[in-house]
């Protein structure tokens, strides 16, 4: 009889003490979660009884189903955190690309003019930040050119044979000059810009 006694005044008391936290609780998405619990906890206080008759303990039934509990919301977690990095990273990749596209506009027409050079592509490296402070965070902008030639236009082509041809120098002292001149445009450090141009074997020539 003090057994049964015992299990009703746990019941009463548990149930006094709930309809306390859910007077407290304003409303709100975590009400129903409370509500869910206080209930689960009823319902293993009713059934304790029988639980003890098959030798199990309702404490440790609720510390694993707390410990699942706890499990999910961290593996929610961190699939949220994954999702907010997938969508950062994507971001991230869009802004560089649409700079590079801006950075390429300010200069292509410039460098076809002056040296009949067109920007191929143009590479941003930047930190590894969440908000990125331009152009501060740039590390490093590979430019890509290729010689443009136009179609039905013969250009005259004067070789310099006085001095021994060294395309290696030239194309060096081009990319340099290149370098200079982009870095000014784009108002940035000339040591983080790299220039590399294609179709190396017009460097030997002097265009006129």
């Amino acid at each position: 009889m003090q057994i049964v006694i015992e299990w009703v005044t746990n019941i009463l008391i548990f149930i006094l003490f709930a309809m306390m936290i859910d007077l407290l609780l304003p409303s709100s998405n975590m009400q129903k979660y409370v509500k869910m619990a206080v209930g689960l906890i009823l319902l293993l206080l009713m059934l304790s009884p029988i639980l003890k008759l098959f030798s199990i303990d309702p404490d440790r039934l609720i510390a694993s189903v707390i410990s699942e509990r706890r499990n999910q919301q961290e593996m929610m977690k961190n699939e949220i955190e994954m999702k907010k990095k997938e969508i950062q990273a994507s971001q991230r990749a869009y802004i560089l690309e649409q700079m590079a596209v801006q950075m390429k506009n300010e200069v292509d027409e410039e460098l076809m003019k002056k040296y009949g050079l067109s920007v191929e592509d143009v590479s941003l490296q930047t930190k590894e930040k969440e908000n990125l402070q331009i152009p501060e965070d740039i590390e490093t902008i590979e430019v890509m050119l290729a010689k443009q030639e136009k179609l039905g236009e013969i250009q005259p082509v004067m070789i310099d044979v006085s001095t021994p041809i060294n395309e290696a120098n030239h194309v060096q002292q081009l990319e340099e000059e290149i370098r200079t001149l982009l870095a000014t445009k784009w108002e940035i450090n000339e040591n983080k810009i790299a220039v590399q141009i294609k179709g190396r074997e017009w460097g030997d020539a002097r265009l006129h």
